[in-house]
């Protein structure tokens, strides 16, 4: 039997969403480093080019993933069904699921295979379908207006400055 708790689930779909990212980018590297895929750039400005937006992008996955609990406790904001917009949700609805999405892009980066590109497009694709079906849906109805108003301003998975 299912436990109700009147709040969405502190954890939610998150370890759904994002393993298969994981693993996907896991082994397209490792298939990459090995020749398997091939394709991977060889020039070497392109691929030093490659490597420091490579690790940007993980570093501002990382720190969107540890500014999400910024200014308040993100557990006890789900637990008492308060919307939390401050931290990193002031540049992004969904910085967890952003960390992997970052991070696989940088990962690719790094590997210094474009052909690999495909996997964080698919993680992308996926994460929006299925939040649009999940979360954004439970909080539509748990939030109303004031969730319509922040989805207007705030991206769902791709960071950026808040639209006024």
């Amino acid at each position: 039997m299912e436990k109700k708790t009147g709040h969405l689930p502190v954890v939610g779909i998150g370890p759904l969403l994002c393993l298969p990212v994981v693993v996907l980018t896991a082994a397209g590297v490792t298939a990459s480093a090995f020749g398997i895929i091939p394709c991977a750039v060889e020039n070497g400005a392109a691929k030093a080019v490659m490597l420091v937006i490579g690790i940007l992008l993980i570093v501002i996955g990382i720190a969107l993933f540890f500014g999400a609990d910024a200014g308040g406790k993100l557990k006890d904001q789900i637990e008492q069904n308060k919307l939390k917009t401050n931290g990193s949700y002031r540049f992004v609805r969904n910085p967890c699921y952003s960390l992997f999405l970052l991070a696989s892009t940088g990962a690719v980066l790094i590997a210094h295979n474009p052909l690999l590109l495909v996997i964080p497009l698919l993680y992308w694709l996926e994460m929006t379908v299925v939040l649009k079906r999940t979360e954004e849906k439970w909080l539509t109805e748990l939030y109303g207006q004031q969730y319509t108003d922040y989805c207007k301003r705030v991206n769902r998975c791709i960071p950026w400055f808040e639209r006024k």
